[in-house]
C-alpha cells in the first residue's frame, strides 16, 4: 500500500490547486462588476451566427449570435436575434461595457437604447463571491469531509 500516500498528496495538490482557480476566478468576477464601466462609440463590423445542432431532433438548435466590433476595446457582443437584424453592417453604436471581462452591458444607437442589461453587476458579484466562498472553505460540496449531502455552508 505505497501507493496510499501518493494518491492522497495529489489529490491534496488538485484541491489546492482548484482553490486558487475559484480564488482568482472570483476576484476577477467581483473586479469586474467593481471597477468603472467604459463607454465606447463603434462600429458593426460583422454580423456572424453559430447553430449548435442537437442530435436527436433535426428541429432542435440553439443558434447563438454575435456582433463583431470595431473602433474600441470591445471586439464582439453577443446579443439576442432582434438586435442582431436590427443593425447592419457599418452602423455606428454606442456599447457599454465592463473593464475586465469587457462584458456587453448597454447598446445603444443615438438615443435609442437597444439592449440593456440591468442585473450584470450583481449577478457578477454573487458568482464572485460563491467562488471566494467556496475557495476558502466557506461552501462545501458533496463529498467534502460530511456525509449530509448538498452544499453546506460553515462559518468560522
Amino acid at each position: 500500500m505505497p501507493q496510499a500516500p501518493r494518491l492522497l498528496a495529489e489529490i491534496t495538490v488538485f484541491s489546492i490547486l482548484f482553490r486558487c482557480g475559484l480564488f482568482i476566478a472570483g476576484l476577477v468576477f467581483i473586479a469586474d462588476a467593481g471597477l468603472p464601466t467604459r463607454t465606447e462609440q463603434l462600429q458593426v463590423d460583422q454580423h456572424t451566427s453559430y447553430a449548435k445542432r442537437d442530435n436527436v431532433s433535426a428541429r432542435g438548435s440553439d443558434t447563438s449570435y454575435t456582433l463583431h466590433l470595431v473602433g474600441g476595446a470591445v471586439r464582439s457582443c453577443s446579443v439576442g436575434y432582434a438586435l442582431y437584424t436590427r443593425l447592419d453592417d457599418g452602423d455606428r453604436i454606442e456599447v457599454r461595457s465592463s473593464r475586465v471581462l469587457k462584458r456587453c452591458i448597454r447598446i445603444a444607437q443615438g438615443d435609442d437604447v437597444i439592449e440593456d442589461n440591468k442585473y450584470w453587476k450583481l449577478i457578477g458579484l454573487i458568482v464572485g463571491g460563491l467562488m471566494l466562498a467556496s475557495a476558502v472553505g466557506w461552501l462545501r460540496g458533496r463529498g467534502d469531509d460530511d456525509d449530509s449531502g448538498g452544499i453546506t455552508v460553515r462559518l468560522g
